[in-house]
C-alpha cells in the first residue's frame, strides 16, 4: 500500500456547537508527536469532519446501489436493459461492481487519522495523557468501526501491518474470518477504557457524534460488539454468546437504550449546502413498489416521513390546473381508481424494480413518473408526476429542490413544501440506532439468545417505536411537511408479531437510511425474501401479511442476481504492494470457493456471508 512520508492529520474544526459550521479549518503537516500547541480533541474534530460523507459522490453512490439493491428507489426512465445492469447475470463472468469508498476512506482518511491521534495522545506527558484516556478509547472504536466497514464487503485489508511504513512498507493483508475477534477485543478493550477513566478532558463541542457524552460511546461499543459478533454467527454462534454474556456480566447489558443514544454523526452546517449533482434521487429514482406497497398495505405513519406525495393533490397547482380546465379524456382520467384523490393512500405509488416490468403489462407501475393530460380546452397539454419519490429531504437539504436541473426547480415543490437556506437544516446521519439495535436483540431472543432481559415481542416493539420516533425527529428537522401532525397511534403495540418474518420486516423498513445495512442483512438472513412478480397474477407484495417481500429480479428469461461484496481490486491499494494483493486473493478463494472466481466476481461471498 503506497503510503506518505507526510504526517497530515486532517483539520483542527474549532467549533462552539456541535452543529457549527467548519471554522477556521487548518491543515496540520508536521509530525503530530511534535504538535503541542494542537490539541487532540482538535484534531479529532478535523479528522472526522462531515464523517464517511466528506465527498459528494459518497452521498450519492447508495442511490445506485444499495438503495437499489433492496429496492427502496428504482431509476426513473430506466428501460429492461438500463434496469438489468445494475445486476448480475448469472450465466456471465462479468457483472457490476458496488464501488463503495471505504476502503480508500478508511487509509486516505479516519483509519490513519485514528492511528495519529493515538499517536498524539501517547506522546503526552503522563498526567495529560490519563485526561486523554477516552478520547483515545473513542478513536479506538472510530479506528475499528470503519475498519470493519472495509472487511464486511472487501474481505480482506492490510491492519495488523498498516500505518507504519517505517517497519511495514508493503504490509501484509488480513482477512474478515480473522478479523471479528480482533475487532470485537479491541471494541472491548476501549469499553473497559471508558468505563475505567475518570476526570476527562471536556470535548462537547469537539466531538460531532455524541457532544462528549462518554457514556454513550461506551454503549456503542457494546452494541457494537455484539453487531459485529451477530454478522458471523453462521460460522462462530459461540462468538456471539460469548461477547453477550460478556456484555451483560462486565459492562450490565449497557447498549444503546435510546434515540438519543444512537450513533450517527451531526453534519456541519455547510455540508451539502449545494444539492447540484447529490440531488438525483428527487427526479432521477422512483421510490420502489414493494416499498410503497409494504407501507400502504400496513397503514405504516412512518409512510408520511419515508415517501414524498406525488402530484395528484390540491396541494399542486398544477393538479389543481388539470383538474380545472382538463377535457373530458382528462377528467375521466382524474377517475380512475389509481388516480382518485380522495383516497390518501393514492398519494403514494412505487415503481416495479424488475427488468421485466417496464413495459405496459404492468401499468402505471411500470412506466416512467409522468402522466400527460389534455388541458385549457384541448389546446394545450400538462404533466404530473403519478410514481413517487422517496422523500429526499432524509438525504439532500430542502430535498434537493433548487439545484441547476430543470428538474429540481422549486417551481415543481408542492404548497405545503418549505425551502430555506440550507445552513438551517439540522442534518444528522445515523449509522447504528436504537430502533437498530432493538431489532438486533429481538433477532437474537427470538432464537433463544441472551437478550439483555428483555423477551423478543419486548424488543421488537420497542423497534417500532424508536423506529417512528426516529424518523419523526428526521423529518421535522429536515421539513418533511406536516411531519408534526404525524402520529404513531396504536401502530406499534397492535401490529401482528410473526417472529423472525416480522423482526426482519421492520428492520428493512427502518434501514431506509441505512440501505448497506439493509443489504448486510438480506445477505445474513435472506430476508425480505424475494417474491416472482408476474403480470396479472397474485403475488404477496403488499399483501397485508404484514411481512415484507422483495420483486424477483426477473428479466423475462431469468431471475438477475444482486452483488452481494465489493471487489477488491489491485487498483484499490499499490502496484508496489500487488504481491501481497495476489496472495490475499488466493487465500480468500481457497478459504471458502463461494468467493469466486476472480476478485471481481461480486456475486460472491465474504467469508461471512455463509450459505
Amino acid at each position: 500500500m503506497k503510503k506518505t512520508n507526510k504526517y497530515i492529520i486532517g483539520l483542527i474544526a474549532l467549533t462552539l456547537l456541535s452543529q457549527s459550521c467548519k471554522k477556521d479549518l487548518v491543515d496540520i503537516n508536521t509530525n503530530p508527536k511534535t504538535l503541542s500547541d494542537a490539541n487532540p480533541e482538535f484534531l479529532f474534530t478535523g479528522a472526522t469532519v462531515d464523517f464517511n460523507l466528506n465527498s459528494r459522490n459518497n452521498t450519492f453512490q447508495k442511490y445506485g446501489t444499495t438503495m437499489t439493491y433492496m429496492q427502496y428507489v428504482v431509476p426513473e426512465g430506466a428501460d429492461a436493459v438500463a434496469l438489468a445492469r445494475t445486476y448480475w447475470d448469472p450465466s456471465k463472468t462479468i457483472g457490476p461492481n458496488p464501488g463503495f469508498p471505504y476502503y480508500n476512506d478508511y487509509f486516505n482518511g479516519n483509519g490513519r487519522d485514528m492511528h495519529r491521534i493515538i499517536d498524539k495522545i501517547n506522546s503526552l506527558s503522563e498526567g495529560q495523557s490519563a485526561t486523554y484516556q477516552g478520547l483515545k478509547a473513542i478513536c479506538l472504536i472510530i479506528d475499528t468501526y470503519q475498519a470493519w466497514k472495509v472487511a464486511d464487503i472487501f474481505g480482506a485489508l492490510p491492519y495488523n501491518q498498516a500505518f507504519n511504513v517505517v517497519q511495514y512498507p508493503l504490509p501484509t493483508y488480513d482477512f474478515d474470518y480473522t478479523l471479528y475477534k480482533t475487532f470485537d477485543q479491541k471494541l472491548k478493550d476501549a469499553a473497559t477504557l471508558l468505563k475505567s477513566s475518570t476526570a476527562q478532558i471536556a470535548i462537547n463541542n469537539q466531538d460531532l457524534f455524541y457532544s462528549g457524552d462518554y457514556g454513550k460511546w461506551l454503549s456503542f461499543a457494546n452494541t457494537l460488539r455484539i453487531k459485529i459478533a451477530q454478522r458471523y454467527e453462521k460460522r462462530d454462534p459461540a462468538q456471539l454468546a460469548s461477547v453477550l454474556a460478556d456484555v451483560a456480566n462486565n459492562f450490565a447489558g449497557n447498549v444503546i437504550s435510546s434515540n438519543d443514544g444512537s450513533f450517527g454523526y451531526n453534519q456541519t452546517r455547510d455540508w451539502n449546502n449545494n444539492v447540484d449533482d447529490i440531488n438525483v434521487i428527487l427526479f432521477a429514482y422512483n421510490a420502489a413498489y414493494p416499498f410503497v406497497q409494504f407501507l400502504k398495505s400496513t397503514n405504516d405513519p412512518r409512510l408520511a416521513f419515508m415517501v414524498r406525495q406525488n402530484d395528484f393533490g390540491t396541494n399542486y397547482k398544477n393538479y389543481v390546473t388539470v383538474k380545472q380546465t382538463g377535457d373530458a379524456t382528462t377528467q375521466a382520467a382524474l377517475l380512475q381508481p389509481e388516480n382518485d384523490v380522495t383516497n390518501p393512500n393514492n398519494r403514494y405509488w412505487g415503481k416495479h424494480a424488475f427488468p421485466a416490468s417496464a413495459n405496459t403489462s404492468f401499468g402505471s407501475t411500470g412506466g416512467d413518473r409522468f402522466k400527460t393530460f389534455t388541458v385549457s380546452g384541448g389546446s394545450g397539454t400538462q404533466t404530473l408526476g403519478f410514481l413517487s419519490a422517496i422523500q429526499s429531504r432524509l438525504f439532500v437539504k430542502n430535498g434537493g429542490f433548487g439545484g441547476f436541473d430543470a428538474r429540481s426547480s422549486k417551481d415543481l415543490m408542492h404548497d405545503d413544501e418549505s425551502y430555506v437556506d440550507g445552513s438551517t437544516i439540522k442534518m444528522r446521519t445515523p449509522y447504528l440506532t436504537y430502533a437498530e439495535t432493538c431489532f438486533m436483540m429481538a433477532e437474537i431472543a427470538e432464537k433463544g439468545g441472551n437478550g439483555l432481559g428483555k423477551s423478543a415481542v419486548q424488543w421488537f416493539n420497542l423497534g417500532v417505536q424508536a423506529s417512528f420516533d426516529q424518523y419523526k425527529t428526521m423529518a421535522v428537522a429536515t421539513n418533511v411537511p406536516n411531519a408534526t401532525t404525524v402520529t404513531i397511534g396504536n401502530f406499534a403495540t397492535t401490529l401482528p408479531y410473526k417472529g423472525l418474518p416480522s423482526i426482519y420486516s421492520q428492520a428493512w423498513v427502518n434501514f431506509l437510511t441505512e440501505p448497506d445495512e439493509a443489504w448486510a442483512m438480506w445477505k445474513r438472513t435472506g430476508y425480505p425474501q424475494f417474491e416472482d412478480v408476474r403480470a396479472g397474477q397474485p403475488n404477496r407484495i403488499g399483501d397485508g401479511s404484514t411481512i415484507a417481500y422483495l420483486e424477483s429480479l426477473w428479466d423475462g428469461k431469468q431471475n438477475l442476481l444482486l452483488p452481494r461484496r465489493n471487489s477488491l481490486d489491485l487498483s484499490t491499494g499499490s502496484n508496489q504492494n500487488s504481491a501481497n494483493y495476489s496472495t490475499a486473493i488466493k487465500a480468500m478463494m481457497t478459504k471458502d470457493p463461494a468467493y469466486g472466481t476472480t476478485a471481481q466476481d461480486t456475486k460472491g461471498r465474504i467469508w461471512w456471508d455463509a450459505q
